[in-house]
């Protein structure tokens, strides 16, 4: 059973976006489960256990491609607030490859089974229009990403992350991991941080990036 600052939680997320009659509101919140899981850990595709609609309470779940040489590269975030779908008929990338989910900040999250979803998503054509709406916001995602990999400089797509994603121009990540989620080598993430560094634009410390720069923006 959800305690009452989940069901607020899901209230807000969720429910409120939908004009659902009161059983199948009733059925939402019977079966919606909070759910916790550790940094590094792996949703696999294969459990069917998390097939469904995830509203991520707390953390960050990151979806992600390997490649054929073993490569990964970051194709969204989800962050607090926001909810996608884990299903093998949603994760499936234009390209053909299967999106990966692994934990990327320890993560609670609300959990909709995928049967109650697809129940109203069948009954309800703003349940479908919404999910169309997130299928097609990862469709641009894979979009973003592949275009930034084939057409910009690794400096570049690098100041793009960090823009995105650094709290108070400060993020705490290693080059191992931005490696993996620009879809690059670790030693090409080294040496052009390193020049980032000389010119002035961010410093390193300790497993840290800075931005420096007032001005930082793509070349």
């Amino acid at each position: 059973m959800l305690k009452d600052a989940d069901r607020v939680f899901l209230e807000e997320k969720f429910l409120s976006k939908f004009d659902f009659s009161d059983e199948d509101r009733e059925k939402v919140i019977k079966n919606c489960k909070n759910k916790f899981m550790k940094k590094d850990e792996i949703l696999y595709q294969d459990n069917e256990g998390y097939y469904g609609y995830i509203i991520i309470k707390n953390g960050i779940l990151r979806a992600y491609v390997t490649s054929n040489t073993l490569k990964e590269i970051t194709i969204f975030r989800v962050k607090s607030g926001e909810e996608c779908i884990l299903s093998s008929n949603y994760t499936t990338t234009s390209f053909g490859k299967e999106l990966n989910f692994q934990i990327e900040e320890c993560c609670e999250f609300l959990f909709i089974p995928m049967q109650i979803y697809q129940e109203l998503k069948e009954k309800y054509p703003s349940v479908t229009n919404h999910t169309l709406k997130l299928i097609s916001k990862k469709f641009s995602s894979v979009i973003e990403v592949i275009e930034q990999a084939l057409f910009l400089p690794l400096s570049d797509r690098i100041r793009i992350f960090l823009e995105q994603n650094c709290k108070n121009k400060t993020i705490k990540i290693t080059h191992e991991q931005l490696a993996n989620h620009l879809g690059s080598a670790r030693e090409a993430i080294s040496r052009t941080l390193k020049d980032m560094e000389k010119s002035g634009e961010i410093e390193r410390k300790r497993g840290f990036i800075t931005i420096l720069s007032s001005d930082f923006k793509r070349n």
